[in-house]
């Protein structure tokens, strides 16, 4: 069917020619214009409804943009715009004034309720910004000043310096980076780092110059356990050869390094735990062994879980004589060390535990599903979980109320476990890290891109 436009053409035409008034007309504009004119006039017409260009500073003015003008020559806040601007921009200076405040205010108490302090001895003339580089994070004043107590003698000045690790920014202080292989376990020992790999060597650093002190080999597969004696001289490793080595690192001959080899375990040792002058042995043959680290010899041999033994951590407290275990048969089990009895028993549902750390009551869990459980160590009731990893957490420890987790994503997550939070992400690995140790002044740790990082 043919239109004829036409007619409608014409009809548009007469339409465009008819007369309409404004659209303002009920703010007192009196013109009547052609229809297709009337867009063109609204936006230009002097009737059209306007408020003051200092509403945001408050003013209530509603006019039309043909008083606008009039209304600008009396308005209060016009007159005062500069000085409201000025007061405005000293209140947002004290507002950040008040929440830095409040962030060294927050950290200063996490620093008394640690009870933390670490001395240096300083030589004669040794500058506070030499100090400040020593002790890397400090509290310092607003004058870049180190806020502690010295004395002086002969020797040089003692200064205690109230170090804000781990409750403040940490940042990677070294890479070291002499493995050929990925790293797989680090502990860490009087400004020692002590590394297991995949290659089966232990290597021994120096923290501060990332110096190779040590490199032995006696391990036929990967290392997956470290412990050290507290007085840093003898340290104790185990891995996928099922075999616990002994060493004393220091002897001047590599050969005679190696104090004793100890394959008791029927499988694979993923855990080492020195405490209270027992040596605790996880393994994959579902057992926990104890040992003296004196003479070496096996004490007792825990039996319960019906899994593998990934993990261990020692309650650390004098009196406690406790040790915690998690297995691959997905519980978490409290011992009585002097009895070897099970005391009690956390069932973890679906997923394996990969590792357990201890500290302030609480007892922390991270299973298979990327998550940390979190529970009272008294009752074993679940307070809570931490979730944030994108991938398994293999590696957890507890300090100075932080608990530190890493992950197979990559990263290394520091927690605020009564808040149950994530205040700090740690990025700078490549892989998976699998190894993580921490004391008073640092957090190391160890991962599959062959390097140990040096956190502070």
């Amino acid at each position: 069917m043919q239109l004829d436009l036409h007619p409608n053409l014409a009809l548009s035409g007469l339409i465009s020619e008819l007369l309409v008034y404004c659209s303002n007309k009920r703010y007192g504009c009196p013109q009547i214009v052609r229809q297709d004119a009337l867009h063109g006039h609204v936006l230009y017409c002097s009737y059209a409804p306007s408020v003051c260009p200092n509403k945001a500073l408050g003013c209530p003015y509603k006019g039309t943009m043909r008083d606008l003008k009039e209304h600008l020559q009396n308005c209060v806040y016009e007159r005062f715009k500069g000085y409201i601007d000025s007061t405005n921009k000293r209140f947002e200076k004290l507002e950040s004034l008040i929440a830095d405040q409040s962030r060294e205010i927050e950290k200063l108490q996490r620093i008394i309720r640690s009870g933390k302090g670490v001395t240096y001895t300083l030589e004669r003339g040794t500058s506070e910004q030499s100090l400040a580089s020593l002790t890397g994070s400090v509290a310092a004043g607003g004058d870049g000043s180190v806020n502690g107590e010295s004395s002086s003698s002969s020797g040089g000045t003692k200064r205690t310096v109230v170090s804000t690790f781990p409750h403040d920014e940490i940042t990677c202080h070294r890479t070291i980076a002499s493995h050929p292989c990925g790293v797989t376990s680090v502990a860490v020992n009087q400004d020692r780092v002590f590394a297991g790999a995949h290659d089966g060597s232990t290597k021994v650093f120096d923290i501060n110059s990332g110096q190779l002190l040590k490199d032995l080999k006696g391990h036929t597969m990967s290392v997956w356990g470290l412990a050290v004696m507290p007085s840093g001289d003898r340290y104790f490793s185990a891995g996928s050869d099922g075999t616990i080595k002994v060493w004393d690192w220091r002897n001047e001959d590599d050969a005679a390094c190696l104090v004793k080899s100890i394959p008791d375990h029927n499988a694979k040792v993923y855990g080492l735990v020195v405490d209270q002058g027992r040596l605790y042995s996880a393994s994959s043959d579902k057992t926990v062994k104890v040992w003296d680290t004196e003479t070496l010899e096996c004490l007792a041999t825990f039996q319960g879980h019906t899994g593998g033994v990934n993990c261990l951590a020692a309650l650390t407290e004098a009196s406690a004589h406790q040790l915690v275990t998690g297995s691959s048969d997905k519980t978490i089990k409290l011992w009585d060390v002097a009895t070897g009895t099970c005391l009690k028993t956390v069932r973890r549902g679906t997923s394996e535990v990969l590792d357990v750390a201890v500290g302030d009551g609480m007892l922390f869990g991270s299973t298979y599903d990327a998550v940390i459980h979190v529970y009272d160590i008294n009752e074993t009731r679940e307070l809570g979980t931490l979730s944030g990893h994108n991938w398994e957490v293999w590696q957890l420890e507890y300090g100075q109320g932080h608990l530190f987790s890493a992950s197979f994503d990559h990263t290394i997550k520091r927690w605020d476990p009564r808040r149950f939070q994530c205040d700090l992400t740690l990025k700078g690995h490549k892989s998976f890290v699998h190894g993580m140790a921490l004391d008073e002044n640092y957090l190391v740790t160890g991962c599959a891109d062959r390097t140990i990082k040096i956190w502070r």
